[in-house]
């Protein structure tokens, strides 16, 4: 072995292990977050959308509930990310559909119906017709191997077409809206190629191969109907072309905070994956670290607006003897139109009252027991056949002061703006 690979072998292996610290310091991070314990509010209304590979989150982060069954979402997304090494520019057109098959089971597919890649350090046209096809090599004096396992056999400048499909679903086994301190779901996954044609190969459209892995999904809710997530997955990477892709740990913290009446949300994402497990000499010598800032905008029930900005927080030293290339972009963008079907289900009431005889002149105290499934806003009306009443919540007190004896009813009717139920009991009056 010859003293420069031996060299380049050495960088690549430092850069392995200080990547491998990473994950777990956001773990931490996470873990901290979510066992500080926030507030409850269950006056809002969840607004499930799909990310970027279907499932419902974020921009690309994954929350612990799922849509229940019959609901569905449609989202169109656009997103341009940067990738080390060779200033790889991907723009990615993924059209996704979540369906909810049970009311804590979610299906997702994810298919990207447009991929382009622009590589600007990349060797092109290295790999005559007929010739093996061979990892993609940077345009520096050396030629030195080094390539992304999104598209580690680039040989173009630019390649434009079809891209991947993505499928799992998503399993809840946790939910705040049941009542459990906190959201908690896994998530398998598994990404088809569809091709590996030589031509699909060559413009960096596919790696070949095979991935499939699980999502650890924890989320919390926030004050004021906000939510904040922590993702945390492993992929496993077959070969391809007889090259051997690392497998891909995934890691991510994200928090959605509303704006005013909620419609508007702010969205902030930290998203990582590190690279792990024997490879290819030269294979992903930096592993991303993708900062998120945008908005959400819900304009209506069955329709939501999704932007943000994106920048790259891990890039290589072009400087550096190994590599020395142009220095990679770090900036993208994530653009989404998602349609959703939602079901409003009908809260439900019950009443309860502390005493259903009284004496004339006493009084008698009702609650009511409310659930909601949506976790809609609620509005809560009394009303009695005679006699007065005083509210205080969830709560009234029935005065029987001037009535004859005789039965009397008290009712409550509670509405989430498009259903309402009602519940009603009976209070005897006797003469004192």
């Amino acid at each position: 072995m010859s003293p420069e690979s031996l060299s380049r072998g050495l960088f690549f292996e430092e850069l392995r292990m200080v990547r491998l610290r990473q994950p777990f310091i956001f773990s931490a991070l996470a873990f901290f977050l979510i066992t500080t314990g926030f507030a409850r509010n269950r006056e809002k209304i969840k607004q499930l959308t799909p990310s970027a590979k279907g499932s419902t989150g974020l921009f690309n982060l994954f929350v612990a509930d799922s849509l229940r069954q019959g609901e569905f979402s449609l989202g169109l997304s656009l997103t341009h990310f940067n990738r080390e090494p060779g200033d790889l520019d991907f723009t990615l057109f993924p059209v996704s559909l979540t369906v909810g098959l049970h009311d804590r089971v979610e299906f997702f597919v994810s298919w990207e119906a447009h991929r382009q890649v622009d590589a600007d350090a990349i060797r092109v046209d290295k790999i005559a017709s007929g010739d093996p096809i061979v990892p993609a090599r940077l345009s520096n004096s050396a030629g030195t191997v080094a390539f992304f396992n999104g598209a580690p056999f680039l040989d173009v400048g630019s390649g434009k077409g079809s891209g991947e499909l993505w499928t799992g679903s998503k399993i809840n086994l946790l939910s705040e809206l049941q009542g459990d301190p906190l959201g908690l779901a896994i998530q398998p996954v598994i990404k088809l190629p569809l091709s590996d044609s030589r031509s699909r190969l060559l413009q960096g459209l596919t790696n070949g191969a095979l991935e499939a892995g699980f999502d650890l999904i924890l989320s919390k809710e926030l004050p004021r109907g906000g939510t904040f997530t922590a993702n945390y997955g492993y992929l496993f990477v077959g070969s391809s072309q007889d090259v051997k892709l690392q497998n891909r740990l995934n890691y991510g913290v994200g928090s959605a905070i509303p704006i005013g009446t909620g419609k508007i949300r702010t969205i902030v994402e930290l998203v990582g994956s590190l690279f792990v497990g024997e490879g290819e000499t030269g294979a992903n010598p930096k592993s991303p670290l993708d900062l998120y800032l945008g908005l959400q905008i819900s304009t209506s029930k069955w329709m939501s607006l999704s932007a943000a900005y994106n920048i790259n927080l891990h890039s290589i030293n072009p400087d550096l003897p190994q590599f020395g290339i142009q220095a990679t972009d770090r900036s993208g963008w994530f653009f989404q139109m998602a349609f959703h079907r939602k079901i409003n289900r009908a809260p439900t009431i019950r009443c309860d009252p502390e005493h259903s005889i009284v004496r004339e002149g006493d009084s008698a105290t009702v609650r009511v027991q409310i659930t909601d499934s949506d976790d809609s806003f609620l509005s809560l009306t009394w009303r009695a056949s005679s006699g007065h009443i005083s509210q205080h919540g969830t709560t009234v007190v029935f005065d029987s002061t001037g009535l004859q004896a005789g039965k009397y009813t008290v009712s409550a009717e509670v509405g989430d703006g498009e259903r309402t139920a009602s519940c009603s009991t009976e209070i005897t009056v006797e003469k004192r």
